[in-house]
């Protein structure tokens, strides 16, 4: 946790209201033995989604989150769209991590191609052989970054990265089934991890668990359309401001979506989201 004086503290909660996740901004009084956390101070650039109907928040002041993802059998579209909008939707600075690029990208590499030209980085790595791991390390090294959060399904790679990243974090590395495709998960609960900068700067890392559904029923239909680029820019010339870009005549983004200028499979992310919302109103 961030304290308020800029530093970063491990403690024990004064009371059990206290509500905080990783990465939130805390104050604290020192006892004796241990630093006891008072409260939580608003946070900013929180992660959020919906599990069985309930918000839960992720992570807190997030300064930059990597959304990791790996080829071969657990790349996951829908799910790298949904944490990228959750994340855009909060304004968090977002970098697309393609991991085990040892195992060839030819089969998603114009999905990849794809999410570069909508203005999203893309880092390819394998961290098996330790490539490419430099330049998330750099992302973590910059001034601005405070808090690193990682998030991607399970099975993708993300506690070797965060092992490469933080060697005393020592998390465990889950498998890949044979008959799924998925990834075991190895991860239950956010947990921050604290990290050295070259500069003796203390930051945290965020390991978010590897779900395989990122439920975004909280978030309203117009973000989702913000938080697809492509579909936002296209949105701009439809005929009525009001296009929920569905069903409607004349509407600009499922006329792109015709041409090929927005990919089918980024609007049937989008379509998905907006079912899902949609599905969780109260009659």
């Amino acid at each position: 946790m961030l304290a308020d004086n800029g530093s970063i503290v491990s403690g024990k909660l004064a009371a059990k209201k206290v509500d905080l996740v990783a990465g939130d901004r805390v104050t604290f009084e020192q006892g004796d033995a241990e630093v006891f956390v008072k409260e939580s101070q608003p946070a900013q650039r929180s992660l959020y989604r919906t599990f069985h109907g309930t918000l839960r928040r992720m992570g807190a002041n997030i300064d930059q989150l990597c959304v990791i993802t790996a080829s071969g059998a657990t790349w996951n579209a829908v799910a790298i769209d949904r944490m990228l909008a959750a994340a855009r939707v909060q304004s968090i600075p977002t970098v697309l991590v393609v991991n085990k690029i040892d195992l060839g990208i030819g089969e998603i590499a114009e999905m990849v191609n794809t999410y570069a030209k909508v203005g999203i980085p893309v880092i390819q790595c394998s961290a098996k052989r330790g490539d490419g791991v430099d330049q998330v390390r750099a992302l973590l090294e910059q001034s601005s970054v405070r808090v690193m959060a990682l998030c991607g399904v399970s099975g993708v790679g993300k506690s070797t990265i965060l092992n490469a990243l933080v060697p005393g974090a020592k998390t465990r590395i889950g498998e890949v089934s044979d008959k799924t495709g998925q990834g075991r998960q190895t991860t239950s609960q956010p947990r921050g991890f604290l990290y050295s900068a070259a500069d003796k700067t203390s930051k945290i890392v965020i390991d978010l668990p590897g779900v395989q559904f990122f439920g975004l029923a909280h978030l309203a239909p117009q973000d989702v359309t913000l938080a697809f680029e492509e579909i936002a820019q296209a949105a701009l010339r439809c005929q009525f401001r009001d296009c929920g870009h569905v069903k409607e005549k004349n509407c600009a983004v499922r006329e792109a979506v015709d041409r090929g200028e927005i990919a089918s499979w980024r609007y049937h992310s989008f379509l998905q989201i907006l079912e899902e919302i949609e599905d969780a109103k109260e009659y």
